[in-house]
């Protein structure tokens, strides 16, 4: 079985990436998914919430805002990792029989993790278009050049890929970039 990365930069198109995976009915494990589940069900959350010390109310807010202190940052990471990683063995175990998994990991460089990896794609994308895909979501600009000063430069990852699979284009122009890579792989 093939372990596979699938990262990038904020808003670069690593989720379609996935979500188009899946669609080919690939295994695939999200880390933006699993950890937005975290906070979707009531007892994790508020696990999670009293090991930061947050108020239930807001607290997507105060994570944010405090997203820019460095001590914040390592305490977050010291709770969220272990389920991370917990809930990532869980999935991996239950797809065993298949010859490849496609894992999104945003963070995979920044947080030294490319030996888990046999193979490592990343999605590059031009920082306004990358922008612009975020904020249509509807977050703030702030939040994306937090998000986007936290993360390795993107020539960079790009040196230290497998695979690079450029995304300025339309969503089926990523979705051809994909399939031209599956039939490489």
């Amino acid at each position: 079985m093939k372990n596979i990365a699938i990262t990038g930069n904020i808003g670069s198109g690593k989720t379609e990436a996935i979500k188009f995976l899946q669609s080919l009915k690939f295994k695939c494990i999200s880390s933006d998914q699993i950890i937005s589940n975290f906070y979707k069900i009531e007892r994790t959350r508020n696990i999670i919430l009293k090991k930061l010390d947050l108020p239930e109310k807001n607290y997507k807010e105060t994570i944010i805002e405090n997203l820019a202190d460095a001590n914040f940052n390592r305490k977050l990471k010291k709770v969220i990792y272990p389920l991370l990683h917990s809930a990532k063995r869980k999935m991996k175990y239950k797809h065993n029989s298949y010859k490849a998994i496609f894992y999104e990991i945003p963070l995979l460089f920044e947080e030294n993790l490319i030996s888990n990896f046999d193979l490592i794609i990343f999605i590059k994308s031009d920082t306004n278009k990358r922008q612009k895909r975020v904020m249509g979501r509807g977050v703030s600009k702030k939040y994306f050049d937090l998000m986007n000063k936290k993360q390795i430069n993107q020539n960079t990852k790009e040196n230290l890929a497998d695979y690079v699979i450029k995304n300025n284009g339309s969503i089926l122009n990523l979705r051809l970039n994909i399939i031209k890579l599956l039939n490489i792989l």
